[in-house]
């Protein structure tokens, strides 16, 4: 994970905190700071996560010879960005995958210093299987704008508007297109897309093809962003944005105040999603004094009722035949997807007597969960449908 910073220190303490809440499951990762801050504040926030995140499998390297005298100035109106700063910037960037090339490193996640990243980005940008994917955030780049605008474009400088070549469009037509293209970034998926950057995951693969922020110099686009993408297609690579786990761009300090939402909302969704499945299961499973408790139903989604009720008839007749009582805890969730629809993996313990005989089983099963038209999360497939036998 690579990031050039040059940042206020209250927005700098935020996007480290999110790298150190990444869910890094079963992944080596090193991180690679650039600092060019003009904040002493911010230099000793680098060092402290460096301290902090150095072990035996994590580093942590801090380039400090490479400051120049500029100086990027943000305000609560926008950003100030001049030609010298872009290629600064993007020369900056090249040394980070010069570096990823050098140590071998699989991937590459270059990411600026404003970003706030969900856990799971990045174990969903690698879920992808793309060469290059930037995981998708909303800005009001002007404080003027009504509407917030994602990172990611088709065309040209920033074209949002999708069309065939030479295709002629009224106004009422590009609007209307511009439209479908925002309402479809909406959805949670992965999508082609012509421009991207600002966090994005790279393979080794496409670094060794030869993409990097160095200036096209027939190209007069503005940014180094647009002269990356433009090499990469032109190298037969295709773009791809993820829209998953939006992130939360601190585009003005003044935005902090809203942070504070948006992981409340985040984890707010997990919790609710555990304490539904936590409930369904253990009320579906567990069998006392020859009944179980009827209100799973309402956490399961019609069809999987109706394939689940004549299982449970069967089950209890044989439950009572036997003598049998059962109680099912659940435990240890991990939330594994978040498309339209969830997948939540989570141990059993299924313990209980039969005959007066004792009996523990430990089970590790799975369930799909989907919204239902009230934003409720409610069970549709439960793989280990044998927890009632």
């Amino acid at each position: 994970m690579g990031s050039p910073v040059q940042q206020k220190p209250s927005i700098l303490k935020e996007f480290l905190l999110s790298l150190e809440e990444l869910d890094k499951s079963h992944l080596k990762i090193d991180f690679l700071f650039i600092d060019d801050n003009i904040t002493a504040e911010s230099s000793l926030l680098l060092d402290n996560f460096g301290k902090s995140n150095s072990t035996n499998d994590s580093a942590v390297t801090i380039y400090r010879d490479l400051k120049s005298m500029d100086e990027y100035i943000c305000t609560e109106e926008t950003h100030h960005w001049n030609e010298s700063l872009v290629w600064k910037v993007a020369n900056f960037k090249n040394i980070i995958i010069e570096q990823t090339l050098r140590k071998n490193y699989d991937y590459l996640l270059l990411i600026d210093s404003d970003i706030v990243i969900h856990p799971k980005t990045l174990l969903q940008l690698l879920k992808a299987q793309k060469d290059i994917i930037s995981n998708i955030f909303w800005t009001k780049y002007d404080r003027n704008q009504q509407l917030e605008l994602p990172q990611v474009w088709l065309r040209d400088f920033y074209d949002q508007v999708p069309r065939q070549r030479g295709e002629v469009l009224n106004n009422e037509e590009k609007v209307k297109r511009w439209r479908q293209f925002m309402q479809q970034l909406r959805q949670p998926g992965v999508y082609e897309v012509g421009g991207l950057g600002a966090c994005t995951l790279i393979s080794r693969r496409a670094l060794e093809m030869g993409v990097n922020f160095k200036p096209i110099t027939n190209l007069s686009f503005w940014g180094e962003d647009r002269h990356f993408c433009i090499r990469a297609v032109v190298l037969g690579l295709t773009l791809y944005v993820d829209t998953h786990y939006p992130a939360y761009h601190i585009y003005r300090e003044s935005e902090l105040l809203n942070l504070a939402d948006y992981k409340s909302k985040n984890q707010e969704l997990s919790n609710k999603v555990i304490q539904n499945v936590k409930r369904a299961i253990e009320m579906l499973g567990t069998y006392h004094d020859k009944q179980r408790s009827q209100e799973w139903q309402s956490l399961f989604t019609k069809k999987s009722k109706a394939r689940l009720l004549p299982l449970l008839e069967k089950n209890d007749q044989k439950n009572l035949k036997q003598n049998i009582t059962i109680t099912i805890t659940a435990s240890d969730f991990l939330i594994e997807e978040n498309h339209n629809f969830q997948k939540v993996r989570f141990t059993i313990i299924k313990k209980g007597t039969q005959d007066g005989k004792s009996f523990f089983e430990q089970l590790e099963s799975f369930v799909i969960v989907l919204p239902d038209e009230k934003g409720d999360w409610l069970i549709d497939t439960l793989v280990v449908e044998d927890i009632l036998e």
